[in-house]
């Protein structure tokens, strides 16, 4: 029914594939969610640096409906289909429930069966043009087409279309996505040939899913000595162990890598994310953790008889564990911001410490990139 379909080579990955379908393609790479009704569907919203909540389909009732007709293509087995899709504009959604990421940062959109995502970078997924939508050519959304909730985006291949929403998640940095993690997918970008077809224009800004640059770690480097100002000299070399073809070790060199690990108090995360971002640092972990530092952790008289006793409980403090990963030659900086929004001034605890460790390898699993280039 439908010519010029490229049957992909790698089918037997495919849970489900029907180009016979009607009014589209059923592509499924996954086992298909169990069903459930839109009214009882919650879609799990996540901003930046915020706990995840299950917003109920009633709370979206106030947001404008939409009806576009657009086209779904599927580049990769080289089909298309202009059909008519009704739902609220992804941007509306993220704007009603204010949920927000970094100005250069990305939406990760997941379906329910807790496997696929594809991602949009902000200036992406503000486009008028990406909906969710739940409705397809004026009946409600089939369940083989990723009903009862989908994303639709029109300027982009059609994996990036995620079927049977369930999540949508703020991230500082392109987590990828899928496709582009198995290797069937460099880039979402449609060509020439069918941006002129259907007349489409691509969002101005920032894309996501950009060319994977090239996998092989740049060379180690010779650097010198680093100093931090109030902290001394880090000690020692950084050595990397690297082997030949026949597994026999070469040479040490200096590597460039360090891990600071900030333990703070509660609070100012948000001041240390800025501080961190006008240093040029915006990958790192923040997750919580408890201590008792100088303060030896809250006491106080416990109630019933071990209060009467007059004797005293003592328990753990709040606090904050930051960890990034740098080269070297930024670590200065680095502490440099973590001090200057932490430290609570001469005689009064509770500022925290910073430890640097040398790292003599960083290895990405999803891409096998190792050193700098895995950070």
């Amino acid at each position: 029914m439908r010519e010029g379909v490229i049957y992909p080579k790698f089918a037997e990955k495919f849970f489900r594939i029907d180009f016979e379908a009607s009014p589209m393609p059923v592509l499924s790479l996954y086992p298909i969610p169990n069903p459930v009704e839109l009214e009882k569907l919650k879609v799990e919203l996540c901003g930046l640096e915020e706990h995840p909540k299950a917003i109920p389909w009633v709370l979206f009732k106030n947001i404008p409906r939409v009806k576009l007709k657009v086209p779904l293509i599927c580049q990769i087995f080289n089909w298309s289909e202009m059909v008519e899709w009704e739902g609220v504009r992804l941007v509306d959604v993220l704007d009603y429930f204010r949920m927000e990421t970094h100005p250069e940062g990305f939406y990760a959109i997941h379906s329910r069966d807790g496997v696929y995502f594809e991602t949009l970078s902000r200036d992406e997924a503000r486009d008028p043009r990406v909906l969710l939508a739940y409705g397809l050519n004026g009946s409600p959304l089939p369940e083989a087409h990723g009903g009862p909730l989908r994303l639709v985006v029109p300027f982009l291949q059609g994996y990036k279309s995620v079927k049977w929403v369930g999540a949508i998640r703020a991230y500082r940095n392109d987590p990828y996505g899928i496709k582009r993690l198995l290797g069937q997918s460099p880039s979402a970008q449609l060509n020439e040939t069918w941006r002129e077809r259907y007349e489409i224009k691509v969002p101005k800004g920032k894309a996501g899913d950009p060319p994977l640059l090239s996998q092989k770690p740049p060379p180690p480097v010779e650097i010198p000595q680093l100093t931090i100002s109030k902290f001394g000299k880090v000690q020692g070399k950084i050595i990397l162990h690297e082997k030949d073809k026949k597994g026999k070790a070469l040479p040490t060199k200096k590597a460039t890598l360090c891990e600071v690990l900030a333990v703070l108090r509660v609070g100012k995360r948000e001041a240390t994310r800025k501080a961190l971002d006008q240093v040029g640092i915006s990958a790192y972990t923040i997750y919580e953790g408890l201590g008792r530092s100088r303060q030896r952790g809250l006491k106080f008289k416990p109630q019933g008889e071990g209060g009467q006793n007059g004797e005293a409980v003592i328990t753990f403090l709040p606090k904050e564990i930051l960890t990034v990963l740098v080269e070297s030659t930024k670590v200065q900086a680095v502490i440099e911001a973590i001090m200057k929004t932490n430290r609570t001034g001469k005689g009064q605890p509770g500022d925290g410490k910073v430890f640097v460790l040398e790292m003599d390898e960083v290895l990405r699993i999803s891409t096998n990139e190792e050193g700098l280039s895995a950070i």
